[in-house]
C-alpha cells in the first residue's frame, strides 16, 4: 500500500523546473557543462559556444524544463537556458551535437525516460523527439585537463543522467 505522505514526483508536480544535468558514470557525476570556442588549443572538433558537454569540476548551468506532456514511460520537455541564456532552447546541430541555440532555431522536445526516483534527484536516459538517446562522445584533445565529451544523438556511447531540480 502506498504511503499516502509520499509525493508523487511526476510531471503534474514538474511543469516548469530549473535542473542541473549530471553524466553518471563508473559511480561518478560528472557535470554538464556549455564549451567554448576558446576550449582547444588545436586539432579535435573545434566546439562553437555553447555546445552540450560534460567533464570538468564545475557546476553545471541551470537549465529550464517546461513538462508538456507525460506518458507511462516518458516526460516529455522543453529545455532551455536560464539567466543571460534564457532565449536559448536545447537542440541539435545537423551533426547530431547538443546546444544552446536561439528559440527561432528549435522547434523540437526532448524526452526523459524516467529509470529511478532518488534523493538527489531523477535518474533517467535523455532521448530527442525522435527517440535517439543522448550519448557520450569523448573529445580529445581539450584545453582543460581531464575528460571532457560532447553530447550527441547519433554518436558516442548510451549512458545515464541525473537531473536535479534546483529550483
Amino acid at each position: 500500500m502506498d504511503d499516502p505522505q509520499t509525493p508523487t514526483p511526476y510531471a503534474e508536480q514538474i511543469e516548469r523546473l530549473e535542473g542541473l544535468i549530471y553524466l553518471l558514470k563508473d559511480g561518478r557525476e560528472i557535470p554538464l557543462r556549455l564549451s567554448r570556442y576558446s576550449d582547444k588549443f588545436h586539432g579535435g572538433v573545434v566546439p562553437e559556444d555553447d555546445w552540450l558537454q560534460v567533464g570538468g569540476d564545475k557546476r553545471p548551468p541551470a537549465l529550464a524544463f517546461t513538462c508538456i506532456a507525460q506518458t507511462a514511460e516518458r516526460l516529455h520537455f522543453n529545455i532551455g537556458g536560464t539567466g543571460k541564456d534564457a532565449q536559448k532552447k536545447l537542440g541539435i546541430s545537423r551533426n547530431g551535437y547538443l546546444g544552446l541555440y536561439y528559440n527561432a532555431e528549435v522547434t523540437d522536445f526532448w524526452k526523459l525516460e524516467p529509470l529511478k526516483w532518488t534523493e538527489k534527484g531523477l535518474m533517467c536516459r535523455w532521448r530527442d523527439h525522435r527517440g535517439h538517446t543522448v550519448k557520450a562522445l569523448p573529445d580529445r584533445p581539450h584545453y582543460e585537463p581531464g575528460v571532457f565529451h560532447y553530447l550527441n544523438v547519433e554518436l558516442g556511447e548510451e549512458c545515464e543522467f541525473l537531473l536535479v531540480r534546483v529550483k
